[in-house]
């Protein structure tokens, strides 16, 4: 990135700035895609049409649809949100609701909950006129575009913790410019001559101007593939299509975002795996939302969200969900967050994926998004992943995240055990190896997600200093109290990161839906200081799995892993303990066959200051989350975990073990464990099966 281009302005004097660029300098040619050719705007036209087209939605097909099922429901949602809109205010910056960050409502600042808010309300209103023709719906909608022109009541469309980065665009640039123009578009029959020059005019002064701008300055986020690149110029091309031949400059706009959206689908992996957290992935929606727009700019033709890696990463989403529904807490997320589903409808459609679609009717709760209604095809028919899709699989690629659960029952599968082996390229933690283990849709060896709310500095180098991204906060290695090797944490760089040169890698991955399956990780380039990291993972129907941790290190140090539980248990000094939440558990045991004498503790996380504020000086949660560590002095170990599913934790049991041989009997049956030197095997021999693989 050219940073001698970037200087920091006032968002005041970065809209001034605009007026020292001719037109001949904003029409410039080089911003545009080459090919493409646009015909004359007939409105409305994104996401759906007033007249009948081959693989568009209609106006009268949207009617029809809102009769019965889903579309019905979601209807209703619209409706009755659009009924307590009629006699409110327009939201601006300092308006507090359910759901609204009150730091952020007493700042005065627009932050993603009440930009939404504000987008939402223009996109009821603005479909509620198109489907009913009441001219009420109309007014509020124009009644929110007006407030947001308005300086004095929204001083900004852009964070208050963007500014720093000196360029008068941001997140929430993007996102109110899309909102905005799809209102214009969706409501443009029903409104004046008079009315639609103020939109466009209010548009381009609080939205493309400061984008413009900014685009100027070179910014960080016009480099990094990540949400920012996404949202702001992705939304302000869609909102070039949206406002068609109504603005000069919608082509140049659209010329911009082409070809950064097009390159930035290269983050996503050749299995559909998302560059980022697991929770951030749903950031999905917005290069969803930018070629499905792109589609119906150009009246249709090949549809986008049929080719890569669009039904890819609706699959890929699939795995990543765990019972009963929630996210696989990997990095920057938070625990227990449900899955985004209003985009996988939208590839569920053009793909015609009936397990894509039997996702979405799983997950889908009928809210007042618009998108939703518009994007969901009532008439694909919807089927469970079992028998479609593998219940064990590997992902190699971005986080390279693995999965085997015992069936795809949505809500109470009987075991699930997963993990990842690679660094995450945005919102990423040191986490590179990390496996957990759910029963019966309860967390039992988890991951801990995110702080209560994100601190001023954890998206620069402190942010090692809050154990939700540190190596403490995962169930890993840890060698001499250092972290892992990881990137530096500057922005407009990451492209420029090897990352593979400090990330884990599958060596081996089988499985079998009848038998379970295994993993190996080669972890050795995580680390600084050793001289290989071997990590197996084996997962025996349904409930029987053995974790082998194996380091040689450059010198003796201090060993840590660490397993962290959904509450807290006793170790002992035998490494034994039980793990259970709401009558069901795990039964565990912790050897440590070559290496130093361990001890076996109990412990608590807390964040200690001056790391335990977040950015708007309020104090963190101190949750306490429990975990037991392993500690031992060493050159070389090798430690076994072992974990048994007990489905009635009232009728506890423990492991025994004999020379090298553990065995525990559960209601599933007698588990047992041979570890030989360099063969695992793991058996039931009550039904006979068994999971053997050699050791590297």
């Amino acid at each position: 990135m050219n940073t001698n281009k970037v200087k920091t302005l006032t968002r005041r004097e970065a809209i001034n700035r605009v007026g020292i660029f001719s037109l001949g300098s904003l029409l410039s040619p080089t911003w545009l895609s080459g090919s493409e050719t646009y015909s004359p705007t007939r409105h409305p036209h994104i996401f759906l049409t007033s007249e009948e087209k081959e693989g568009l939605r209609s106006i009268a097909e949207i009617r029809e649809s809102i009769k019965h099922g889903y579309p019905r429901k979601i209807w209703e949602k619209i409706r009755e949100e659009c009924e307590k809109e009629q006699n409110s205010e327009a939201l601006n910056a300092k308006s507090i609701f359910p759901g609204r960050y009150l730091a952020g409502a007493k700042l005065n600042n627009p932050d993603y909950t009440i930009c939404k808010a504000s987008g939402q309300r223009i996109l009821r209103n603005a479909l509620a006129l198109l489907l009913t023709e009441e001219d009420r719906y109309r007014k509020v909608a124009l009644e929110q575009m007006w407030a947001l022109f308005d300086e004095d009541i929204w001083p900004d469309w852009i964070d208050q913790s963007s500014l720093r980065f000196g360029h008068p665009a941001g997140l929430r640039t993007g996102q109110l410019s899309l909102d905005v123009a799809l209102g214009f578009d969706w409501m443009y029959p029903h409104l004046t001559k008079g009315e639609r020059e103020r939109i466009v005019e209010g548009l381009e002064r609080r939205g493309i101007r400061p984008f413009l701008t900014s685009m100027e300055q070179d910014p960080w986020w016009s480099h990094d593939s990540n949400n920012w690149l996404s949202v702001i110029i992705g939304g302000l091309g869609i909102a070039g299509m949206a406002l068609g031949d109504s603005y000069p400059l919608s082509n140049r706009l659209i010329g911009i975002s082409l070809p950064k959206m097009r390159d930035y689908l290269s983050i996503y992996g050749a299995g559909g795996e998302f560059n980022e957290s697991v929770a951030y992935s749903g950031v999905t929606r917005v290069p969803v939302t930018y070629f499905l727009a792109y589609y119906y700019h150009m009246s249709g033709g090949k549809n986008p969200l049929t080719e890569p890696p669009f039904p890819q990463t609706g699959e890929w989403t699939v795995y990543s969900t765990i019972p009963p529904g929630v996210h696989a807490a990997f990095g920057d997320g938070w625990v227990g967050a449900i899955p985004k589903v209003e985009y996988m409808s939208a590839i569920a459609a053009a793909s015609r994926s009936q397990v894509l679609q039997g996702f979405v009717n799983q997950h889908l709760e009928a809210i007042s998004d618009p998108l939703q209604l518009l994007w969901y095809d009532p008439s694909l028919q919807g089927v469970s992943p079992e028998g479609y899709l593998p219940r064990g699989r590997a992902f190699y690629d971005n986080g390279a995240h693995i999965f085997s659960r015992t069936d795809w029952n949505s809500d109470k599968t009987a075991m699930v055990v997963y993990g990842k082996v690679k660094r995450d390229h945005n919102h990423a933690h040191n986490d590179c190896g990390q496996v957990c283990v759910d029963v019966y849709g309860e967390r039992m060896i988890v991951d801990l997600g995110s702080p209560s709310s994100y601190p001023p500095d954890f998206f620069d180098e402190p942010r090692w200093n809050y154990y939700n991204a540190s190596v403490q906060g995962h169930n890993v290695f840890m060698f001499g109290n250092r972290e892992p090797r990881y990137p530096p944490q500057t922005r407009g760089v990451k492209k420029q990161i090897d990352f593979a040169s400090m990330s884990g890698r599958i060596t081996e991955a089988k499985f079998d839906d009848e038998l379970g399956g295994y993993w190996q990780m080669d972890l050795t380039r995580v680390y600084d200081g050793v001289s290989n990291v071997q990590r197996t993972v084996v997962h025996l129907f349904p409930g029987f799995v053995a974790i082998l941790d194996e380091a040689v290190l450059e010198k003796p140090e201090e060993i840590s892993l660490r397993w962290h539980t959904i509450n807290e248990v006793n170790p002992g000094p035998e490494g034994i303990f039980m793990a259970e939440s709401n009558g069901v558990g795990l039964a565990a045991s912790i050897n440590v066959i070559e290496g130093g004498k361990p001890i076996f503790l109990m412990r608590r996380h807390k964040y200690v200051p001056p790391f335990d504020l977040d950015r708007s000086g309020d104090p963190l949660d101190q949750r306490q989350e429990p975990y037991v560590e392993t500690l031992l002095i060493g050159a070389k170990c090798r430690i076994l975990t072992l974990f048994a599913l007990l489905s009635d934790t009232s009728n506890p049991a423990e492991w025994s073990r004999e020379g090298q041989t553990w065995q525990i009997t559960t209601t599933q049956g007698e588990g047992r464990v041979h570890l030989n030197g360099k063969n695992l095997r793991v058996s039931n021999l009550t039904n006979k099966k068994e999971i053997s693989i050699s050791l590297t």
